[in-house]
């Protein structure tokens, strides 16, 4: 039988997410200021342009359903790279009116919410990011297992924490977090 101890760390994990929030909803074709917000996001710029373009866009393009969407999540973006969570959930929630099948709106609202102190409450948020095909599972998984970890499933935090390594062996940071844990045989 395998037992499992870690050490705790967990501020340090949380504060890792937002180094890397989940990549931007979808690209916008052609020069428009939609593409300039999604390029914003993309970038981690989120000085004063940045914001302008996105509101430019979705105050004054003609966009789908989906690029609002989209355009929302890589403004929520921008406001996660900014550490105004209240700014990103808004529009996370916004997004996710427009397009509740957006992947990425959705695992960056938990993500929000993990950077507020949340736990338990994202469980439901990643996984649909995750069913959704999230183009940054292996941030999902990292997400999830900082939930679990707030929320006393250890075994599932290490679980999840091993699953973004293999998707992201480049990643330090769930590389770093998954040495606090030892598994012991009895």
């Amino acid at each position: 039988m395998k037992t499992l101890f870690y050490s705790a760390a967990l501020a340090l994990a949380a504060s890792t997410i937002v180094a890397c929030p989940a990549s931007a909803g979808s690209v916008s074709i052609g020069n428009s200021t939609a593409r300039d917000c999604y390029e914003a996001a993309i970038a981690r710029s989120a000085d004063r342009n940045s914001f302008y373009h996105c509101n430019l866009a979705l105050d004054q393009e003609a966009l789908s359903r989906q690029d609002r969407a989209a355009t929302l999540v890589n403004r929520g973006v921008l406001y996660l790279r900014g550490h105004n969570y209240r700014s990103a959930g808004r529009d996370f929630d916004a997004a996710l009116k427009a397009d509740s099948n957006n992947a990425e709106a959705w695992l960056n609202l938990a993500i929000a919410s993990l950077q507020q102190g949340g736990g338990g409450e994202t469980l439901p948020m990643i996984e649909k990011s995750l069913a959704l095909n999230t183009a940054r599972p292996a941030l999902a998984y990292y997400s999830r297992s900082i939930a679990h970890e707030r929320t006393g499933n250890i075994r599932g935090a290490y679980n999840d924490l091993r699953r973004a390594v293999e998707l992201a062996p480049d990643w330090r940071a769930p590389a770093e977090d998954l040495k606090r844990y030892q598994v012991t045989r009895r």
